[in-house]
């Protein structure tokens, strides 16, 4: 058990048995106050990062950039929450950072048009892939990055880059999965 198991499962174990009755079941409780936890930590530290760095108006960007297309086309997870935070911290501090070297709006461009491209290809990943309308998934995911084909943000290119590449998904012995 990893760290943020346990303290959400404490904190559920306390609310659930304040009201043992509720329709919420304890699993259900420990999943959504585990997610909190996590969210967080990571958007606090990021935003405080990013106000010390002077980026933090670009880091929340990256973060409702990246976290929208997140919610709607899923992505690969890493083993353990510390893993996840820690990697997502310095991902939402270092785009703006980079972007600062994107001077070309055809850079910008081509990068929004490859995580679109991978979008259509690989999403939707994860539970999202139970959906049989994969093809609304994949619309809605590229409809997202589209929006940055008109604002032309090197920030958003990025954050949505990273995104789309954890969508890409292998089968056993190294081949892509058929198109959904």
């Amino acid at each position: 058990m990893n760290w943020s198991y346990r303290l959400a499962n404490h904190l559920a174990v306390k609310i659930h048995s304040a009201n043992p009755q509720h329709p919420v079941s304890l699993p259900v409780q420990r999943y959504a106050i585990e997610t909190i936890i996590s969210y967080s930590i990571i958007n606090s530290i990021s935003l405080g990062i990013g106000l010390i760095l002077g980026q933090a108006l670009q880091v929340l960007i990256v973060i409702v950039g990246f976290s929208l297309l997140r919610l709607i086309t899923g992505g690969r997870h890493f083993a353990s929450p510390t893993a996840c935070i820690v990697t997502t911290i310095i991902g939402f501090n270092t785009i703006p950072i980079l972007a600062n070297y994107l001077h070309s709006s055809l850079a910008t461009f081509a990068i929004t048009l490859v995580s679109l491209l991978l979008c259509i290809v690989f999403a939707p990943q994860g539970k999202r892939s139970i959906v049989k309308q994969h093809h609304i998934i994949k619309l809605a995911g590229g409809a997202i990055i589209a929006v940055n084909l008109l604002v032309e943000s090197p920030v958003l290119a990025i954050a949505f880059f990273l995104q789309t590449l954890t969508l890409i998904h292998f089968s056993k012995g190294g081949e892509a999965h058929e198109k959904n």
